[in-house]
């Protein structure tokens, strides 16, 4: 089975595959989840970073996807140009949802409301388990067999890094296995360390926050 975008295996790692809740804040998910949407018109040669990790557009063709094509319109309608950090603030307002519809349509996810007292909450319990778990699965595997690392799977495990997410993998070891993941996650393409750095950013922002 071929990878799924960046977003969705965020999302699915994200995510308890039983109750649907999301493992780290929504705030937190959510900052992740528009950093892998920028990975991903990264990855399809539409955005690049700067340096100082500005991102430029390089096309404004559409790509047939809803997710990405929000996100690029929104890049290229603006005359001034952003640092990452600024359009993942700028994009995770509403960026759950937008992922969660390209997993429901795959059948992986459902969407379930709970009316509560105050406020309705969504989950996102998972229809297909086995499917669903392929890419925690697939990077668990790595962690193993290193030589197999591909360019995706070394930026799906840097951004899990940059929210907080390593403790999804378990092991015996929480200290070997995040040694393990962060080797994986430095030999990532030096535009997605960019990125990643801006993910870093927006998360240690929202931990300011909350204090």
């Amino acid at each position: 089975m071929d990878p799924l975008p960046l977003a969705d295996e965020v999302f699915l790692i994200g995510h308890d595959e039983n109750s649907g809740k999301p493992h780290i804040s929504d705030d937190g998910l959510d900052t992740v989840l528009a950093g892998a949407v920028l990975g991903e018109l990264l990855f399809l040669g539409l955005i690049a970073l700067t340096e100082d990790t500005v991102v430029v557009p390089y096309s404004d063709a559409p790509t047939g996807d809803a997710v990405c094509d929000s996100a690029l319109i929104e890049i290229n309608k603006q005359v001034d140009r952003y640092p990452v950090r600024a359009w993942i603030e700028h994009l995770r307002g509403d960026i759950r949802p937008m992922v969660a519809n390209r997993l429901i349509r795959l059948n992986l996810v459902e969407r379930v409301e709970a009316r509560g007292l105050l406020r309705t909450s969504i989950r996102y319990p998972f229809r297909d388990r086995v499917a669903a778990a392929a890419p925690i699965a697939r990077l668990r595997y790595m962690l193993d067999h290193p030589e197999l690392l591909d360019d995706h799977s070394a930026a799906l495990v840097a951004l899990l890094l940059a929210g907080n997410l390593e403790f999804v993998f378990g092991g015996a070891s929480a200290r070997e296995v995040r040694q393990s993941l962060v080797r994986m996650a430095q030999r990532c393409h030096p535009q997605v360390r960019l990125l990643v750095a801006g993910v870093e950013s927006a998360v240690a922002a929202l931990a300011m926050r909350a204090r």
